[in-house]
């Protein structure tokens, strides 16, 4: 049973007491970016370290951890992942700089996001889509500065921003203040924007009008002790997402940490390794896949996440 930090009685009615973190995929480097197919029901997660993509498909059969097999390499140290309208998936890579897009069931990539005001990206980290196909996606510098997570070079940029990209190729800058932007989610209705900044340690939130944003204003601080996993304590806000109640799930200091819709912060799922990101997926979108340095977990929860093709129906 995995620990929890509990800081609300809320926190148990969406986390199960007895709920069991267990291993779905080992052997890795450095796990990010995990996206469930909620048709297909496979898994697509990053090994940014190792430059890979990995594509889980379950046990059917209910006997086994199911199987890993090789997506992409090399992936040019890809990070995020998302899927547009169209069930393609889009991914961040920090080496290239540039967000991609899978295209023709994966066999060709094509760089779709590369500069802007004619200058190289940072590294793009992490991105979300929505119904009319636009992609929103953060671009702080660590695939720049870090040879584990990128290529080592000088930004070109002199800013570390949140981009919107639209389907016509119009690339638009939103926010240009934060210190390293991360993990981003939209919120339950669509009419916000929730975007951390790691080394801040916070989330902020926008409101959003026809892909415009407004507001910017700290959402909720996300705090907590990373020290219990050696060689932690720089655990920072990273990936998020929302659940089907209008919850904030966001990766922080210890693990996943749980936030009402109200910013009240609910409690702490204490990972084993250092996580780094997360989705919703299995059966009915109740499981919570966590992507963790060398592994890849999963938990069951008592709630429901949102369906990562946006636009689509079930």
């Amino acid at each position: 049973m995995p620990p929890f930090e509990v800081r609300d009685a809320a926190f148990h009615d969406v986390v199960p007491p007895a709920a069991v973190l267990e291993t779905v995929s080992e052997g890795h480097v450095f796990t990010e970016g995990p996206i469930w197919h909620p048709d297909e029901h496979w898994l697509v997660f990053s090994d940014i370290a190792a430059s890979r993509q990995w594509r889980w498909t379950p046990d059917t059969a209910g006997g086994g951890r199911g199987e890993t097999a090789l997506f992409r390499c090399p992936s040019n140290q890809a990070n995020g992942n998302a899927f547009d309208p169209r069930g393609r998936i889009v991914s961040c890579e920090h080496a290239t700089s540039q967000v991609v897009r899978h295209e023709h069931g994966g066999k060709l990539v094509r760089p779709i996001a590369t500069h802007h005001a004619g200058r190289e990206l940072n590294s793009p980290n992490d991105l979300v889509v929505d119904a009319l196909g636009r992609i929103y996606f953060t671009d702080p510098v660590y695939g720049r500065v870090r040879p584990d997570l990128g290529r080592v070079r000088a930004p070109e940029l002199d800013h570390r921003g949140v981009y919107r990209l639209d389907p016509d190729g119009r690339l638009v800058l939103l926010a240009d203040d934060f210190e390293n932007p991360n993990g981003l989610c939209f919120s339950l209705d669509g009419e916000r924007l929730f975007v951390n900044d790691s080394p801040r340690g916070h989330i902020r939130v926008f409101d959003l009008d026809e892909g415009r944003v407004s507001g910017g204003e700290v959402w909720a601080p996300v705090t907590g002790d990373g020290s219990r996993v050696a060689g932690s304590k720089d655990w920072v806000p990273d990936g998020m997402k929302t659940d089907l109640a209008g919850r904030i799930w966001c990766n922080g200091p210890g693990g996943v940490h749980l936030f009402a819709a109200d910013a009240r912060s609910l409690g702490v799922i204490l990972m084993p390794e250092k996580s780094t990101n997360f989705c919703f997926g299995g059966p009915g979108l109740h499981d919570l896949f966590i992507t963790a340095s060398t592994r890849v977990y999963r938990l069951r929860t008592a709630t429901t996440g949102l369906r990562m093709i946006p636009g689509s129906t079930a």
